[in-house]
């Protein structure tokens, strides 16, 4: 006997993508236009395994930047070059297509992060920073070029979301940079909710390579045998 739903049920559109199923590039365009939602764990992963502050940062800039986004798609109410039927019709967000959200996210994520590499990342070299803005770069176009290719944007909406994120990211990450020359940022790892999490903030230190990281375990390594061998 078949159940009757007392209410009408909607997909959850941000992880809900149609695409041509005889079209290799399509079902590669549905893995790039999922790469925010992606970006989302990693921010959660990285706080969890590392407890620095600066993935919180960084989401709560994404969540600045989505709410902008909401309130310019209904603002400028310019459908989509597609109209999906039932898409963000009854759900939080806008329906509406410009400015495109997913090339908004990429714009502000790829800004941010650019901008530490190159300020704040001291001790990379060269040549590492080159290929992380490409890289950055490379993901932001394949996101971009998604959206248009499944037909849920046009090259204008696209384009105008990139320049906004892009814009966004310049400006939070130059705020952020100069609450933390103020101390503020310090201040609120002083707290204890900080302390009982073990917040830390490490924003000026590049990150550590593989090969450092099997450096310090096999230091660590050789101090707990010296141990062992003391006892």
């Amino acid at each position: 006997m078949a159940i009757e739903l007392h209410y009408t049920p909607i997909p959850f559109d941000d992880t809900y993508v149609l695409y041509n199923a005889d079209d290799i590039f399509s079902l590669l365009s549905v893995f790039f236009t999922l790469l925010p939602i992606g970006i989302l764990v990693f921010y959660l992963s990285w706080f969890l395994t590392t407890r620095e502050v600066e993935p919180v940062i960084m989401a709560a800039g994404q969540v600045v930047n989505d709410i902008i986004n909401n309130v310019a798609k209904n603002h400028i109410k310019q459908v989509r070059p597609y109209n999906f039927e039932g898409f963000q019709a009854s759900g939080l967000r806008s329906g509406y297509g410009m400015p495109s959200a997913h090339s908004q996210f990429m714009g502000f994520f790829a800004t941010y992060l650019i901008l530490r590499i190159w300020i704040q990342w001291k001790g990379l070299s060269v040549l590492r920073k080159i290929i992380s803005t490409i890289s950055l770069g490379a993901l932001s176009w394949c996101v971009m070029y998604s959206r248009v290719y499944l037909y849920y944007h046009s090259v204008p909406q696209v384009l105008v979301g990139l320049g906004i994120g892009t814009t966004l990211g310049l400006v939070y990450y130059f705020t952020i940079d100069v609450l933390r020359s103020i101390g503020l940022v310090d201040y609120v790892l002083s707290w204890g909710l900080a302390d009982w999490f073990h917040v830390k903030d490490s924003c000026y230190y590049e990150p550590l390579s593989l090969r450092e990281e099997r450096a310090l375990w096999l230091n660590r390594r050789e101090i707990t045998k010296g141990k062992k061998k003391s006892q």
